[in-house]
């Protein structure tokens, strides 16, 4: 269903953008007639792959890279106009009043006669001139700003970041200030996420040396067989204090959930399922929290006190919980930082505004990336490694995370 929705609302994109186009060349009139005929076969070859793609590769578990070679034109087509069709649905939404309001005045005749005498004035028409040169250079400077962004989106997609996040926490003991936690999130293990490009992760993890490592669910893409690849190159996944997870919304998307549980769990990641472990260190230690992905028609309370209820003492907790959605929740059950991913951090990021990722994940969290305060509660979002959809990122890298606790 997920990939049914997706499908429905990327030709709803390409069909609106196709005739605004097609229009637009009509307008500005200096193109040959071919240019406005090819718009068809370059609408129709570029979005012809999306059954390929959505229905077929996905459900796939080995892929050729030459293939993927071939469709990365496909990829960056989609991105790019996604990117302009979102722009002129904003564009478009903004100036809805003024147009409902333009319509609602002419309809009286004496308006709409004094209205049609101003645009008859050469002052008018100066402007209107102005305005369409103005608006014809803008949607070529964003075409080029997408496909340009687009492309290096596609080339640089498997550069990543380490970002190093100090947090404090109040009634931290003594012997845990300064302990590193590693955290990685929403690996996607599938064709667009092989062993290979795993293994290049795991390796970088184990080289920052971090006290104890936790990965917040989205094991797999959509398929049980892909835990298979998942389990090879994390079984490689190492810290002192060991190696803790918990199960994404992906992984339930698996017709197996408790197979790719299971060999999670055997490749050397403790998966906390609405349970709790104790960190020690030194005769002290923390909670360590993790909950099962939280959706399915399952309330968040009722995992994180179940969860809550293996934890027997008044020390510091720290909850592992795939979705950030329910922050509010973990706060006011007394947690004190949930570590979370699920966003990607948007994945295709059009810009920030005050630091704040503006993508289409804003419409379904306002938790993206990052930290976030409520009360005495924090948040840490994750933007992960992998991707779904379209297997690229813009303006949004892969992550490794080092949080120092203090």
């Amino acid at each position: 269903m997920f990939r049914i929705w997706i499908t429905i609302f990327i030709l709803t994109g390409q069909i609106y953008l196709f005739f605004r186009f097609r229009k637009y060349l009509r307008q500005i009139n200096i193109l040959p007639v071919w240019f406005e005929k090819a718009l068809i076969p370059i609408f129709v070859g570029s979005n012809l792959p999306l059954i390929f793609v959505y229905f077929y590769i996905w459900q796939l578990t080995h892929f050729s890279q030459d293939i993927l070679a071939v469709l990365v034109p496909f990829f960056i087509w989609h991105i790019a106009t996604l990117f302009i069709f979102i722009v002129l649905l904003i564009i478009n939404v903004i100036k809805l009043p003024f147009n409902l309001s333009y319509h609602a005045l002419t309809v009286h005749p004496i308006i709409k006669l004094k209205v049609n005498s101003m645009k008859e004035t050469s002052g008018f028409k100066k402007f209107d001139a102005s305005r369409r040169s103005f608006l014809q250079k803008g949607v070529i400077g964003l075409s080029a700003y997408s496909f340009v962004g687009a492309t290096a989106g596609a080339v640089n997609g498997n550069d990543f970041e380490v970002i190093n996040k100090t947090i404090m926490i109040p009634n931290l003991p003594e012997q845990f200030k300064g302990f590193t936690i590693g955290m990685m999130s929403d690996i996607h293990s599938s064709v667009f996420m092989n062993k290979e490009d795993m293994d290049g992760y795991v390796s970088a993890m184990n080289a920052l040396k971090t006290d104890l490592i936790v990965v917040t669910g989205d094991f797999v893409n959509s398929q049980t067989e892909e835990v298979y690849q998942f389990a090879e190159a994390f079984s490689n996944l190492k810290s002192p204090n060991g190696v803790y997870g918990c199960l994404g919304n992906h992984d339930y998307f698996a017709k197996d959930v408790e197979l790719v549980a299971k060999k999670v769990d055997e490749c050397g990641i403790k998966l906390l399922r609405n349970d709790a472990i104790k960190i020690e260190k030194d005769n002290s230690f923390f909670n360590l929290i993790g909950v099962d992905d939280i959706g399915r028609n399952v309330k968040p309370d009722d995992y994180m006190i179940r969860a809550l209820s293996f934890v027997k003492n008044d020390q510091p907790k720290i909850l592992l919980c795939h979705k950030p959605y329910y922050f509010s929740n973990a706060k006011n059950l007394g947690i004190d930082l949930t570590l979370s991913g699920h966003t990607h951090g948007g994945q295709v990021v059009f810009g920030k505004v005050d630091g704040t990722p503006i993508s289409l994940a804003a419409f379904a969290s306002k938790y993206i990336a990052g930290l976030y305060t409520l009360d005495k509660s924090q948040l840490y979002v994750n933007k992960g490694i992998g991707s779904v959809g379209i297997p690229f990122r813009i303006n949004c890298p892969p992550e490794l995370t080092v949080i120092t606790l203090a």
